[in-house]
């Protein structure tokens, strides 16, 4: 029973005594008045037990409705960066396709420049050779070879022509199918461009609403004085969580020869640049409560890199961690991400050391875009420093 519960239950036991014996005392008056007072009295004094009971269910009620908004807020914010990169990334393909179009286009028109002026050249020179004191020179007076050489050499410039103008006709064709594709090219890029901004501006208000879900979450739990509460609560999921995971896989093993993980000390990559804000057993706010892990400050949407080989075991969102990864490294060893912005990894997938399996975010209630890191051993945190390099 909570010290609230606690509190209501002295004051209804005592309230209730009070008045009962108020009201067993002026009721041997036989007065009516003082009955009804007395009547009076309990009933306020049970309408206020009433009151408190329902003012800690309601706000019970209201931040569990906060933590589900921030569920959802969370999660549509980790998809609407993927898709936001996922365009992104269209675009660019998009572009580079656009420029190679447009840089072949150029030589194409470069090369019918060429075929033209060829063409344009050689009708001149047949236009000449019609005139009879040209064609006199070539098959004037000769004699049979010099007339047989003449008419090969005029043959083979009617087979020239003829195939520059096919390569022109083939130029022109390639042409126009280049200035098709760049045209369809660069519509498909204004559809993905309209999609990126429609998409970047959901995910502004969505960012914005996750920041109201938060301040509402933070003042209700100041407000109550509760955040320690809240913390062991969230720690208490967590532990849950891997002792779960821990029991379910214990008969699995990983595949592949890796070095154990337990030889791993001080040989470890960072899951992310930057230096954390924290260290492990430092206390954690009021209360008894200590830090388990790093808090790893970083620019929003940074990449998260497993520190070794193993699987993803969960991949989804918890409750003070927001969108969590957790990767099993064998006999026990697990490596956990949480507050991602989004999860690139999903569970089940393997990993290797310096693998992106996620996005830097601020999901799970915190302040700022950070990650949190804990490195286990059957489920109980060990100081990251001593194997991170």
């Amino acid at each position: 029973m909570t010290f609230s519960r606690l509190w209501i239950h002295a004051v209804a036991t005592a309230g209730v005594s009070v008045c009962l014996s108020a009201y067993d005392a002026l009721a041997q008056s036989s007065a009516l008045t003082t009955e009804a007072e007395a009547r009076a009295a309990i009933k306020a004094v049970n309408d206020e037990i009433a009151a408190l009971e329902q003012l800690i269910t309601s706000q019970s009620k209201e931040r569990d409705e906060l933590q589900a908004r921030l569920r959802d807020m969370d999660v549509a914010i980790g998809r609407a960066n993927e898709a936001l990169r996922k365009t992104q990334a269209s675009l660019n393909q998009r572009q580079r396709q656009i420029n190679e179009l447009e840089s072949d286009g150029l030589r194409l028109e470069r090369r019918i420049n060429d075929l033209q002026q060829t063409i344009e050249t050689s009708i001149g020179v047949f236009s000449v050779l019609k005139q009879g004191g040209d064609l006199k020179i070539l098959f004037g007076d000769s004699t049979p070879q010099d007339t047989e050489r003449n008419l090969a050499y005029f043959n083979l410039l009617l087979e020239q022509q003829f195939e520059t103008i096919d390569e022109f006709k083939t130029v022109i064709s390639e042409l126009d199918a280049n200035r098709a594709l760049l045209a369809a090219a660069q519509a498909e890029q204004e559809d993905d461009r309209a999609t990126f901004s429609q998409t970047r501006a959901s995910l502004v208000s969505q960012r914005a609403e996750q920041k109201t879900v938060i301040s509402q979450l933070s003042a209700s739990l100041a407000r109550d004085g509760e955040q320690v509460t809240a913390l062991r609560a969230d720690s208490a999921r967590l532990n849950t969580l891997l002792a779960e995971l821990l029991e379910r896989l214990a008969s699995l093993s990983l595949d592949g020869e890796y070095d154990d993980f337990s030889s791993l000390k001080g040989k470890l990559r960072a899951p992310l640049d930057g230096a954390s804000k924290t260290r492990f057993g430092q206390k954690r706010g009021r209360g008894d409560l200590r830090w388990q892990g790093w808090l790893i400050p970083a620019d929003r949407g940074s990449s998260v890199r497993s520190v070794y080989f193993g699987r993803v075991i969960y991949a989804d969102w918890l409750r003070g961690q927001g969108l969590l990864t957790i990767v099993d490294h064998g006999d026990g060893w697990m490596s956990l991400y949480g507050h991602n912005e989004s999860l690139l990894k999903e569970t089940g997938e393997w990993v290797a050391p310096g693998e992106v399996i996620a996005r830097v975010g601020s999901s799970g209630g915190a302040t700022e875009p950070a990650l949190y890191f804990e490195i286990r051993s059957d489920g109980t945190p060990v100081n990251p420093v001593n194997w991170i390099r």
